[in-house]
């Protein structure tokens, strides 16, 4: 009898350590498990080698730069502050919780405002870690290091928010969504580079009567570029530069894309169409223009705010097809 009863405590013993597993785990997805927060590709070029290692699942995030926004606000993440925007409105609910900050990063910034907040993680363009970034780093602040900037690519995009779905996303309706819609968009560009191959492309970023072209690198033309065609501007020491109009005329795009400052494609139209009827005889001379092939588009276009990037390409494409019809 002495032996049953000491099988039954041991078998007992042994019920009771495994439920006890089963709730560090389910503790371990409310923020007790470890946070591993890898640098991509993107960020190892820049000398970002190690990984930024978290006790659990930060509480009090500050986002200084765009790109991980909207990213980390789908999967949940709590941020009580994230940059202004002026390319596009954060969700009401975001905005409503979240403090905006100016974060221009200039003289007149001030990093103590940060260190106030008392975050449990700081995420920081990579151009700032000797500056703010080894001030948070001083405060015992753990800061990850992003991509940032004019000029940052869907590429760029993509590689930081598999990151962030890898760190956040376990068995999250959020980061399932994210993926999905990343999914959906790569079978249409795949489409469209068969559709588009051959097809020359001219980009231009404007605020009339001053005109700038981007290689395939800027972020209108990477757009371009992943839609398979052929960027007419092949410099590639620079991804923005001042039009050379004379050179201009050996182009001989099929497609000319026109981002500039607006708030909306038609007013960004309405500048560029006042511009052209200045100098009509020059800028007929170009195909795309002469042959009524031009896509107009607003300043949500110059520069990517994270995840939106996707919604951007997918109208992107929309207008393309449209245009075709």
């Amino acid at each position: 009898m002495k032996k049953l009863l000491l099988l039954i405590a041991v078998m007992l013993a042994a019920v009771l350590a495994v439920g006890g597993c089963g709730t560090d785990k389910a503790a371990g997805e409310h923020g007790v498990g470890k946070i591993v927060l890898r640098y991509p590709e993107a960020l190892q070029q820049y000398g970002f080698k190690e990984p930024l290692v978290l006790d659990k699942i930060p509480q009090r995030v500050v986002s200084l730069a765009h790109t991980p926004v909207l990213a980390l606000y789908e999967m949940g993440v709590n941020q009580v502050a994230v940059p202004q925007n002026k390319m596009f409105s954060w969700p009401d609910e975001l905005a409503k919780n979240a403090q905006e900050l100016n974060t221009a990063m200039n003289d007149n910034f001030d990093i103590e405002s940060i260190v106030v907040l008392q975050p449990d993680l700081v995420i920081l363009g990579y151009h700032a870690k000797d500056s703010y970034g080894k001030i948070l780093e001083n405060e015992k602040i753990p800061v990850y290091y992003v991509d940032a900037g004019h000029v940052v690519t869907y590429k760029s995009v993509k590689e930081l928010t598999d990151v962030l779905i890898e760190a956040f996303g376990k068995d999250n309706a959020g980061a399932d969504k994210i993926k999905e819609c990343f999914d959906n968009l790569e079978a249409r560009m795949e489409e469209m580079r068969k559709e588009n191959a051959g097809k020359k492309v001219m980009v231009l970023q404007s605020a009339p009567p001053r005109h700038f072209i981007q290689n395939k690198e800027g972020t209108l033309g990477s757009m371009a570029d992943m839609l398979g065609y052929d960027n007419v501007y092949k410099n590639t020491e620079s991804s923005l530069a001042l039009l050379d109009r004379e050179q201009a005329l050996g182009y001989e795009p099929d497609l000319l894309l026109c981002v500039g400052g607006s708030a909306t494609a038609e007013e960004h139209q309405q500048l560029m169409e006042e511009d052209f009827a200045k100098n009509p005889d020059y800028w007929n001379s170009i195909k795309a223009i002469r042959e009524g092939h031009v896509i107009y588009l607003p300043v949500g276009y110059i520069a990517s705010g994270g995840i939106e990037i996707v919604d951007r390409i997918n109208s992107l494409i929309d207008m393309l097809e449209t245009a075709e019809k």
